[in-house]
Formats: C-alpha cells, sequence, structure tokens
C-alpha cells in the first residue's frame, strides 16, 4: 500500500484527513508512527508558506510524499488577523479561551463582524509541490458561547450562516461538511486522483 505522510499528531486531523483521502487506498502516517521528531518553525507570512515549510520538512525526515496544512482565523475589521498568528494570538501566555476573548475584546462595539476560516494544504514529494486553499465564511459574535461541547480554537464564537449558531454547538459530522479544512481536503483528493501517489 502506498504512504503519505501528515504533518500532525493530532488523532482529529487524522480522522478527518482520512476520512476524505481514504478512497485513495493510501496508508496515512504520523511523524509519531514514522517514528521521527517533527518540528518545523513556522516563519513564513502566510498560510501557504507555513504549510510549505512544514510539508517540505515531513519529506526531509520521511521521503514520503507528505502534506501539512497551516489553518486559522481572518477578521474583517482586524484586517485580516489573528491569521496566521491565530495560534499564537496574544502570546504564549494564554490558552484557547484567552485567545477567543482578547478577540472578542478587540472587537467590542465594531459592527463589522465578518470573518472567516482558512486552510492551507501543501503537497511535497521531492518533485511537486502544491498547495491546496479552502475557506469559510462566516461572522463572530457577540460572546462567548458557554454551552457548546464541540469544537476547539475560536468555534465558540464564530458563526457560520448556514446553521446560525456557533461552531461549538454544530457536531464535527456537519461541521466538517463546510469546513475550510474539508474544502482543502477535496483538491488535494481531486490532484492526487490525476496525480497518483
Amino acid at each position: 500500500m502506498k504512504q503519505l505522510a501528515l504533518a500532525t499528531n493530532n488523532a482529529h486531523k487524522v480522522k478527518e484527513v482520512g476520512s476524505i483521502l481514504g478512497e485513495l487506498g493510501v496508508q496515512i502516517l504520523t511523524p509519531k508512527d514514522l517514528n521521527v521528531a517533527f518540528a518545523a518553525d513556522e516563519t513564513g507570512s502566510t498560510f501557504s508558506e507555513n504549510a510549505l515549510i512544514k510539508a517540505r520538512e515531513l519529506f526531509r525526515l520521511t521521503r514520503l510524499p507528505s502534506i501539512a496544512d497551516d489553518s486559522g482565523i481572518c477578521v474583517s475589521a482586524l484586517d485580516g488577523a489573528p491569521g496566521v498568528h491565530s495560534a499564537r494570538f496574544g502570546g504564549e501566555g494564554l490558552d484557547d479561551k484567552g485567545r477567543v476573548l482578547l478577540l472578542l475584546e478587540k472587537l467590542k462595539g465594531n459592527p463589522d463582524r465578518n470573518a472567516h476560516y482558512t486552510c492551507v494544504i501543501a503537497y511535497v514529494d521531492g518533485t511537486t509541490e502544491r498547495t491546496f486553499e479552502g475557506k469559510c465564511k462566516g461572522r463572530i459574535s457577540e460572546e462567548y458561547d458557554t454551552s457548546g461541547i464541540y469544537g476547539f480554537g475560536y468555534d465558540p464564537i464564530f458563526i457560520f450562516p448556514g446553521f446560525q449558531k456557533p461552531f461549538s454547538q454544530v457536531p464535527d459530522s456537519e461541521k466538517n461538511r463546510v469546513s475550510h479544512r474539508k474544502e482543502a481536503l477535496q483538491q488535494l483528493l481531486s490532484f492526487l486522483k490525476t496525480n497518483p501517489i
């Protein structure tokens, strides 16, 4: 069976990638599966640059066709911030909830609540380098959702128009049908169907 290296040890991402790329009949392996110490400095200024940095490093370590993603939330009123800094927004001392509350504070009283999630997936196999971008448009709520049990990151304040409620109240099975990562993965799937590993 052909193998594809995935630059994450996050079980949630592994499952999502596997469910979409499963029809290719490839084995998806994480750095942990491959027993490699994977770490890449995300020094890029765009999602594409960071995704490529990670995919190139994983390919260098494994010599297997490799994919990596970089994603985040972009808020119109903040000129696209936090963007590539979504996971580090506000500095190292904040957890997910702290970052979300900081974002709400920065938007306090601002009528422009438009935002979108972006995901870029990079594919590197030694001869080919490609990136695939997905977006999910929505808006930022006025307050933090404390009742939701799903999702992570900025999901407690991100409202997708089709659901009219925060992603934190939407089961993964529904969210994944419209997510930014799903869109990018579908593009990768189409590419790999015509350019087999």
